[in-house]
């Protein structure tokens, strides 16, 4: 096996572990505690005191679930899934990847980052995952309306040392990570970390071209100094690539339509023929390019002044660049590509942190600017029809050919996006503090006030499909000299929009263990620009609000050993922004965002960690939620709406056009957004006779069916499912070594990852399956 002699090295790091008896014995003396610092509300508090509802996970539970990207974190705590633009937090996130911003603000360092393509990128040496869930607008602001996920990296330790492990699993997965501090003084230190992995993919082997690959690699260095006993400066750089491939494109079911009427343009009921899993969508065969390829490019700074022992101030800065040069996404009948495509984006921050007496405050200025100034992006939007419509495909040149009741396809258009600097720039000012009514009441007000400003700059090129290509493709010009439409919108004014979200509540201590608390809070996204070409209803979205109530408990007791939160909440949205597919007379289905009247979301979480012996760990989590659209009349039905290409040709040969339908969605389930949903873990250690420990654990996730669309088509129905991880670490007697044996996914499930229903059929991308390695490691 080529990978033999990485795997024999790697042995020989134990010999290299000393021993460590008084770290040992250190370790039995220290106090059994599930208690936990958290940053959440930009300030520091132990979890059992913060009335909000946050979760941490940590990075040892990271690696006992074999997670290394950050679009991987979904089901680690509750609500929590994953959109096409980012994260879904309590049912809130985006059905498809052209929504604009994600409505969960991801922070790395405390930077907020607004791609979710970096949510692919590699994600190592991470200090913690901090999780909020539901509207952060007075402390975090806009896009943060269903919550915001922190991730922060690991601070250099005060001690030369580090870690580093090896990793190898099925399908050839080889995964290394190492971890090095190197204190330079007493008062500075540097922090080096690096992450590989590779492996074979896990998706389709089609001819040449396999799907699913992992090609992840990044590296960061990490710096921080105390300039003054009161001055620190932390300063991070960070560089990230991911070469990979993209998901593999199944087809779940296909419709059959047998009394359609093509002569008088009708549907008629529908039939849906399952397929197996196995088979992959038509015309992916003939995809020939199917890599990744992003690069990330990372600064970010927090400089924190304790000017008193009462007031501190932190300034936040970073700057980020993505560039991506490679495919993002290939169906075999829809693709997309970017073409040096780069996103900047810059923030600043500055917060005031105040404490003495009664009083807590935090307030702060903040701007930040993101844009694509260079770049472009091809879209190859094919078209599927369904029997008997796609006998119309047949006619007219199909790329793949429907026989009997199965569905054919078509190229459509070519769609060149050329960018010169299109993206956002938001102001904000801000402030939250709390005050001690009494010695165990207190009362919470906060306020934000952002103002918005968003620009289209970008020309539109829409070419007859099967025609560009990147060695021929022009922001103007069609190859053959003809174009179906062209925008420019490079001149366009930008759209501004302004808001001012609040927060207020009450937390009181009902025993010095037990904190019980309650909060209305509100919470705001933007608006948005989309072509002037679209449709004129779907040129511009309006921002999308949120208030949210909530009341919990926070409860530490048997002497810190056990951990209990428990959230009640309910999440009133307007003008909430939904994904659809709407049909173009020119560019045929193209994918925009619209305002649904109003949804609301209710729902409670509870969580707990159990220390019950100083060899056992139990957490987990239970969390029901109801979510529905309250009123969502006039939505774009896509299972009864025939695309452009149909109406094309199929007047030419005596048929009649289909309109656009519509339908009223009020009533019906969120995506996302699973009724019941639930982890159980569970890790004990069995100490040795030699000193070493062994420790399995294991990991159990379940939750119950969710939709895909929101029509709740029976066709976009995702099955519940389970999904169990199994893990056995056995640590040497110095603990400055071990070797892990896992399985994830030990059902080998099939767990969908996307899935997109549209009139002719449904197609889903899917989870890796039952996976299984080793992993060593050492410290020291």
């Amino acid at each position: 096996m080529k990978y033999s002699a990485i795997l024999l090295a790697s042995a020989a790091l134990f010999p290299l572990a000393t021993p460590a008896l008084a770290q040992n014995s250190a370790a039995a003396s220290e106090p059994i505690t599930t208690e936990i610092v958290v940053t959440a509300q930009k300030s520091s508090e132990k979890i059992s005191k913060a009335p909000i509802a946050v979760s941490v996970v940590s990075q040892a539970a990271l690696d006992r679930q074999s997670i290394t990207s950050a679009d991987r974190l979904v089901s680690t705590v509750p609500s929590l899934q994953l959109s096409q633009n980012g994260f879904a937090i309590r049912g809130i996130g985006s059905n498809n990847g052209f929504s604009g911003y994600s409505t969960v603000a991801t922070q790395f360092d405390g930077i907020y980052n607004p791609s979710s393509v970096a949510l692919g990128l590699a994600m190592f040496d991470i200090g913690s995952v901090e999780v909020l869930r539901g509207p952060q607008g007075t402390v975090y602001g806009r896009n943060a309306t269903a919550g915001v996920v922190n991730i922060n990296s690991a601070d250099p330790g005060k001690q030369l040392g580090g870690s580093a492990s090896l990793q190898y699993g099925r399908f050839n997965d080889i995964r290394a990570q190492v971890a090095v501090d190197l204190p330079v003084s007493d008062t500075f230190g540097l922090r080096v970390a690096a992450f590989r992995q590779v492996n074979d993919g896990y998706g389709a082997q089609l001819g040449t071209t396999r799907f699913d690959k992992a090609d992840l690699g990044g590296v960061r260095l990490t710096a921080k100094w105390a300039i003054t006993p009161t001055l620190t400066w932390r300063v991070s750089g960070s560089y990230a690539e991911n070469n990979g491939t993209v998901p593999t494109v199944y087809l779940r079911n296909y419709n059959y339509y047998p009394q359609a009427n093509l002569t008088a343009g009708t549907f008629g009921p529908v039939t849906i023929i399952p397929t197996r899993f196995d088979t992959v969508n038509p015309g992916l065969d003939q995809v020939r390019n199917n890599r990744l390829n992003v690069k990330s490019y990372d600064v970010r700074s927090k400089l924190m002044w304790q000017a008193t022992d009462s007031l501190s101030l932190t300034w936040l800065a970073g700057y980020s660049s993505l560039v991506n040069n490679g495919v993002a996404a290939a169906t075999g009948v829809f693709s997309q590509e970017y073409i040096n495509h780069k996103t900047n984006s810059w923030s600043q921050e500055l917060d005031v942190n105040f404490q003495r007496g009664p009083v807590k405050l935090v307030a702060g200025a903040y701007i930040y600017q993101d844009e694509i100034p260079s770049g472009m992006r091809l879209l190859h939007a094919g078209n599927t029809a369904p029997a008997p419509f796609a006998s119309v495909y047949n006619l007219f040149g199909s790329l793949v050919a429907s026989t009997g009741n199965q569905i054919g396809t078509i190229n459509a258009v070519d769609v060149v996006n050329n960018y010169s600097g299109e993206g956002s720039k938001s102001r904000a000012l801000f402030g939250q503090g709390t005050f001690s009514l009494t010695d165990r009441l207190r009362a919470t007000a906060g306020v934000r006030a952002t103002w918005d400003d968003v620009n289209g700059r970008e020309q539109q090129l829409v070419c007859p499909g099967g025609t560009v290509t990147r060695a021929n493709i022009s922001a103007t010009t069609c190859p053959g000299g003809f174009a179906l439409a062209y925008t420019d919108d490079r001149g366009r004014a930008a759209a501004s929009f302004s808001k001012v979200s609040w927060k207020a509540g009450l937390d009181y201590d009902l025993t010095p263990g037990i904190l019980a608390y309650a909060t209305v809070s509100t919470g705001y996204r933007g608006g948005g620009l989309q072509s002037s070409g679209n449709p004129t209803a779907y040129q511009q979205y309006a921002p999308e609000t949120v208030t949210n109530y909530e009341a919990g408990l926070r409860a530490k007791l048997l002497g810190d050993r056990l951990f209990i939160g428990l959230t009640g909440y309910q999440m009133d949205y307007q003008n909430l922004q939904v994904s659809s597919i709407v049909v173009d007379p020119v560019q045929g289905p193209i994918a925009v965002t619209t305002n649904a009247a109003k949804a609301r979301i209710r729902g409670v979480d509870l969580e707990t960690t159990y220390r019950p012996t100083r060899n056992d760990t139990i957490s987990g989590y239970l969390a029901y939620m109801v979510a529905e659209y309250r009123s969502f009349p006039g939505a774009s039905d896509n299972l009864h709406s025939a695309d452009t290409m149909y109406n094309i040709f199929g007047p030419i040969l005596g048929y009649a056009a289909i309109p656009s339908a519509s339908a009223d969605y009020s009533g019906k389930r969120l995506t996302n957004a699973p009724q019941f949903s639930a982890r159980f873990s569970y890790a004990h250690s069995f100490d040795l006779a030699s000193g070493g420990k062994i420790t399995p654990s294991v990991d159990f996730y379940a939750q119950s069916k969710t939709f895909a669309s929101s029509d709740n088509a029976v066709q976009g129905r995702i099955a519940g499912y389970t999904k169990t991880d199994l893990n056995l670490r056995y640590d040497e007697p110095s603990g400055h070594a071990y070797i892990n044996l896992f399985m994830n996914n030990v059902e080998d499930r099939r767990i969908a990852t996307t899935v997109v229903p549209v009139w002719s059929s449904t197609t889903a991308s899917y989870a890796p399956p039952r996976t299984y390695g080793v992993r060593l490691g050492f410290k020291y």
